[in-house]
């Protein structure tokens, strides 16, 4: 998991007055901290490390600390699949309570760029379990007629953020919006959609844990799909834009539309 500095700070506070005692520090941690037989470590990205016999307790204890720090409920938004020249765009919005979120701080949930594409399909499962969301999947067939309708992948993607979010309102009640900065205008834009809420874009959003959870439930959507799409092809679509114009080249032209991102310029 990861923390910004002014929670981080507020976190080693509370810790001391309950008994951690500071260490010196290795190289590019920020702060050591033991308490028992639990060893906490902050890294100076904000990433924080558990290590000891009682790691697992004082996971715990930190964990129901950053509960107290964090604005919740609050929404966060992640897409996979919009650089990729194959298969679908998805995106995924997820709203958490505060026993979600208490699940996705045990689960260390982290950016799925970050995760074994063999062990995205377990945690998704278990986020979906926990925490409320909204999926939307568009295929390349109709990713590519929506592309044709807004000519730009942007404004493509702020109408489906702006359409999931307003789905999840209905379900929860959110203090805050965080979304993966896509964008320079997509801030401005959602805040004008819902005025009523305190709406953040951040650049790197999957550091914030629940925008890291829609991160992990997109991406297990697009492998889903990416997997039926290869079994319709007889051969398997890669993840990233790998031997793209090869691969390209085994399909028929006249099915292509349902494979490819047709816009891209090797699509053409």
């Amino acid at each position: 998991m990861k923390l910004e500095k002014e929670k981080v700070e507020k976190l080693v506070e509370v810790l001391k007055k309950k008994g951690a005692v500071e260490e010196k520090p290795p190289e590019n941690v920020s702060y050591r901290l033991r308490k028992g037989n639990g060893i906490l470590m902050v890294y100076d990205t904000g990433s924080i490390v558990y290590s000891g016999r009682e790691r697992e307790r004082l996971k715990e204890e930190v964990i129901e600390e950053i509960l107290k720090l964090e604005e919740i409920p609050r929404i966060g938004c992640d897409e996979a699949g919009k650089g990729e020249f194959f298969g679908p765009l998805v995106v995924s919005c997820i709203c958490a309570d505060r026993e979600c979120l208490r699940e996705l701080l045990k689960l260390e949930v982290k950016d799925s760029k970050k995760i074994p594409k063999e062990r995205i399909p377990e945690i998704a499962e278990k986020i979906k379990r926990s925490c409320k969301g909204t999926v939307r999947v568009l295929k390349p067939e109709k990713y590519n007629e929506e592309y044709r309708r807004f000519g730009n992948v942007n404004r493509l993607l702020e109408n489906i953020y702006m359409d999931l979010i307003g789905k999840l309102l209905k379900r929860c009640s959110p203090r805050k919006v965080v979304i993966d900065k896509f964008s320079p205008n997509v801030e401005k834009i959602v805040r004008k959609a819902f005025p009523e809420i305190n709406v953040e874009a951040k650049p790197c959003g999957e550091d914030d844990v629940v925008v890291a959870a829609a991160s992990i439930v997109a991406k297990n959507e697009r492998l889903r799909v990416m997997s039926e799409l290869s079994k319709e092809l007889g051969f398997a679509l890669p993840e990233g834009n790998v031997k793209n114009r090869e691969i390209l080249s085994k399909i028929p032209k006249e099915m292509r539309s349902k494979f490819v991102k047709e816009h891209f310029k090797i699509g053409e």
